[in-house]
């Protein structure tokens, strides 16, 4: 019985001494947690992470934000917060912890944001009592994901297909790093040829005059951004215009959109 003794305590030896020195760390330092993935749905976004140990061996810890970064605003809102330790669940803190296993991950969805719009997140961690600011917002830069976009999602209903926004105004609030554009959403699904190869969009003027054409063969993602210049590369005059999306056997759908300057 000891040989099985001191044989599993030198098996669990450098899976102790892990979990120990995360817990030492984390409590001399500031509290970061470690963003694991970040989806996007139909305007929604689902955010994971982790601490890495049991929230209940960290000493001081208070619990969790959730950020939001609106890219075209350029700033940081505070979505969410978790408080540890929060039992009532009419609470705004409150949050039904489940039991840590072994790097457990914490998983928040929200559905409050807008399709093909561009947002950043992020996941802090922030102590019971002497609340260390600076460390949470270096924290909070650190985990900023990349850009990413909600999908509307992909469907071979093409009236679902959506210009956003429309009408398209050149002070878009949406815009960010000086890029002018509007997005096709909702468009079908890329699939093997010759059923579902690609859609092809063809952007015309009221005159008939075909002014672009794009092609959406991009089998992860609904969307097709078009930067409102014609073929030539010049930035299209204001007006009506009609678009296109050619699906091949689904069909084509047409619509309007405006461009306002």
């Amino acid at each position: 019985m000891p040989v099985r003794n001191a044989a599993l305590r030198r098996a669990l030896a450098p899976a102790v001494a892990v979990v120990l020195v995360a817990v030492l760390a984390t409590a001399a330092g500031a509290l970061c947690p470690r963003v694991k993935f970040v989806d996007m749905g139909y305007k929604q976004f689902s955010i994971g992470w982790t601490m890495g140990v049991d929230e209940r061996d960290i000493p001081n810890f208070g619990g969790y934000r959730v950020w939001v970064r609106e890219v075209w605003m350029e700033r940081w809102t505070l979505h969410r917060s978790y408080v540890w330790g929060e039992t009532n669940p009419e609470a705004t803190g409150y949050w039904s912890f489940q039991p840590f296993y072994i790097d457990s991950v914490r998983v928040y969805t929200s559905a409050e944001v807008l399709n093909a719009f561009p947002y950043q997140f992020s996941v802090t961690a922030f102590k019971r009592t002497d609340p260390d600011t600076a460390a949470e917002y270096a924290c909070r830069r650190a985990n900023t994901t990349d850009i990413v976009y909600p999908l509307h999602g992909q469907s071979e209903d093409l009236a679902r297909i959506r210009v956003i926004p429309n009408p398209y105004r050149s002070s878009a609030d949406w815009e960010h790093g000086g890029e002018r554009r509007v997005v096709f959403i909702g468009l079908p699904p890329v699939g093997p040829p010759p059923q579902l190869a690609k859609a092809t969009i063809r952007i015309y003027t009221t005159a008939g005059t075909l002014v672009r054409t794009l092609v959406h063969d991009d089998p992860d993602s609904d969307q097709k951004s078009w930067d409102l210049k014609n073929s030539s590369g010049e930035e299209v005059a204001p007006g009506l215009y009609i678009w296109d999306v050619d699906a091949g056997e689904l069909g084509d759908v047409e619509g309007k959109i405006i461009v306002i300057k």
